[in-house]
Formats: structure tokens, sequence, C-alpha cells
């Protein structure tokens, strides 16, 4: 069987996301509120950046995206496009410190259906956008 010996460039490690489910209810006029959000499990993934031709792609069809979550198999729970996909970045101590201590966690908003290439579940990618306005 498949075992993933695929070549990855540093900061391509496998890192581990929480999935959200934001959770909605409507007001008396129709308005839909946010209310929180439920934590719907873990998934190890890849996070990479979009090509400028998929975030050309994605604008036109008016839901921009930054990055790509590339995950190996079919996750073990449905993931839906509004997902919230959270990412807690680890200390690191040196010269970078400083800078990743502003941001400490990162939050990426699903925009699509898992796009699972190839329909046979060996890799499933999730095109988000990197959002800061969603804590």
């Amino acid at each position: 069987m498949f075992t993933g010996n695929v070549m990855l460039l540093p900061g391509m490690e496998q890192r581990v996301f929480t999935v959200y489910r934001p959770l909605r209810r409507g007001t008396e006029l129709g308005r839909v509120l946010r209310d929180s959000e439920t934590r719907i499990g873990q998934i190890t993934a890849i996070l990479a950046e979009a090509k400028p031709e998929e975030k050309e792609r994605w604008k036109q069809l008016e839901h921009p995206i930054t990055h790509k979550i590339i995950m190996q198999y079919i996750p073990p729970f449905k993931i839906l496009s509004g997902d919230v996909f959270e990412y807690e970045l680890q200390p690191v101590f040196g010269s970078q410190a400083a800078a990743q201590y502003e941001q400490r966690v990162r939050r990426f908003y699903n925009q699509a259906l898992p796009y699972n290439v190839g329909d046979i579940g060996h890799w499933n990618i999730f095109y988000c956008e990197e959002r800061t306005s969603l804590e």
C-alpha cells in the first residue's frame, strides 16, 4: 500500500489542525448570526500557499483563497465549506521568536468541499482563506 513517500520542502511538514464548525442562528427578522463554534476533531495535513493561478480562479468564483490544506486519505469526519481550520504555532526560540509570538494561532476558513484527487481517497485538498477576523 502507498505509504506517502512524498518529497517535502522545509516548512511543508505535516501539522495538526483542529477543525471547528460555526453554529449559526437566525433572528426573528431572518438575519443569520454566528453564535459560537463546535470542535469537530483534528486532522494532520500539509499547509501550502495557493498558486497565483489558483488564487485568480477562486477570486473569479467569488471565493478568494490564500492557502491549501492537503490531507492524505479521507478525513474521519465530514468537513464542509464554512468550517474553520485552526493551527497553533509551536514556540520558537532564537531570532524568529519575536515574530511568531505576535500571532500564536492561524485560522483558515474552508471555501469549498474537499477536492478528492482522482476520487480514490489518497489525497484531499481544502481550499482555504486565512482569516484573522474569526476570533
